[in-house]
């Protein structure tokens, strides 16, 4: 996952809102975007985002607690979603409609007393199969960049730029990818971390040739500038 710290900073996503007890209602839907920054991400058109996809993440303040071990749950009406939280902090909200017209309560299984630090993840969305057009991939480089650009106001000079997507195989396995274009023919290898970088360059975009994987990666990321 992609973190933004940077971001974080200017959309308050580092707020830290006091924990209830567990199952005990905590904030509301509008507000949990609105700390994970999430709510501005969905506010954009969603032909601007298609190729990204965007979490929350939270970190205890405890580190005694773990990430994995926190829930939320939004009540709405008689039904009740629980959000998973992931081991690296990262939670998907869950966009419902009726979630963001309601405004349902979020109840939290942190204990009492307990605060926790907010914020929202961003990677590219992979393709599917083996095989896809390069411009398929890097859109998403296009969508993100200009995404923190028109939401960071102000900020977005102290903001990261992205030029291009990195993928995870397992570490000291060969794998690579191959980019074909007519009869031109280019292979990109990973590291010895199992790390295959693709960089985005606006003259591949144009010809957009076909790539090849040996294998799909464990994970998708951003390369940072």
């Amino acid at each position: 996952m992609k973190f933004l710290p940077a971001l974080t900073l200017y959309c308050a996503a580092l707020y830290c809102a006091p924990a209830l007890c567990a199952d005990r209602e905590w904030t509301s839907y509008s507000n949990l975007m609105k700390i994970t920054s999430l709510d501005k991400f969905y506010a954009a058109p969603a032909a601007q985002r298609d190729k990204l996809r965007m979490l929350g993440t939270m970190k205890p303040n405890n580190p005694a607690i773990a990430p994995a071990n926190v829930v939320f749950t939004v009540v709405h009406g008689d039904e009740s979603k629980r959000i998973v939280v992931g081991a690296d902090g990262t939670f998907d909200p869950v966009i419902h409609a009726l979630w963001a017209r309601d405004n349902p309560k979020v109840l939290t299984s942190m204990p009492a007393g307990e605060k926790a630090g907010f914020s929202f993840s961003v990677t590219p969305v992979l393709p599917a199969g083996l095989q896809f057009d390069y411009a398929a991939l890097m859109d998403s480089v296009r969508q993100v960049n200009t995404l923190i650009k028109s939401q960071a106001g102000m900020m977005r000079f102290l903001m990261p730029t992205f030029v291009g997507v990195q993928m995870r195989f397992p570490a000291g396995q060969r794998t690579s990818a191959t980019i074909r274009s007519g009869e031109q023919e280019r292979v990109v290898n990973a590291d010895g971390n199992g790390v295959l970088q693709l960089p985005f360059d606006e003259a591949t975009m144009a010809a957009n040739p076909r790539v090849t994987l040996q294998q799909r990666p464990q994970s998708v990321d951003f390369i940072e500038d």
